[in-house]
């Protein structure tokens, strides 16, 4: 069975690695953490890096806004990425969904959705785009978004991310 379409069961248990969906206005990123507590509605999950102190945060969360960790899709993924590939870039501690606007050696320009700008970040900070849809990863639609795509914008900073 590809990673892509793994099936898993989402069982949260105290330790068990998620990311927790946080939203921001019109816009939504996903925090990496482990869960601490619940009891099968909410959960106090652990944020990692949610701070400019690094220290974790905790959260009560409910489970319709957490999934487990996406399995990695494999390697090839780092060095294919082209216009319009829907992707997560990885922007201030949280996967942000993004489109990929233009490609470098080493680096990518990403659209931020729900942002409305573009920031330009490594190829190491971004993964596919997928979803956590009934016990079970999918991959989004690859296909470019001409609407996006073709709107003049700003010239991409440098890196905004935290990890530089």
């Amino acid at each position: 069975m590809a990673a892509a379409n793994m099936k898993m069961k989402m069982q949260l248990r105290k330790g068990s690695e998620v990311e927790v969906q946080q939203w921001d206005g019109d816009s939504y990123s996903w925090l990496s953490g482990d869960v601490v507590s619940g009891n099968g509605r909410t959960y106090l999950v652990r944020i990692h890096g949610a701070t400019t102190s690094q220290a974790a945060v905790l959260e009560r969360v409910a489970r319709k806004f957490i999934r487990p960790t996406p399995v990695p899709v494999g390697l090839h993924a780092l060095y294919s990425w082209s216009t319009g590939n829907e992707v997560e870039a990885f922007v201030d501690h949280a996967w942000c969904p993004a489109v990929v606007t233009a490609v470098g050696y080493g680096k990518v320009v990403v659209y931020l959705h729900g942002k409305m700008k573009k920031i330009r970040v490594r190829t190491c900070e971004l993964r596919l785009r997928r979803q956590w849809d009934g016990n079970q990863w999918t991959l989004l639609d690859k296909k470019p978004r001409e609407a996006i795509i073709s709107r003049e914008f700003p010239a991409a900073a440098d890196s905004h991310n935290v990890a530089g």
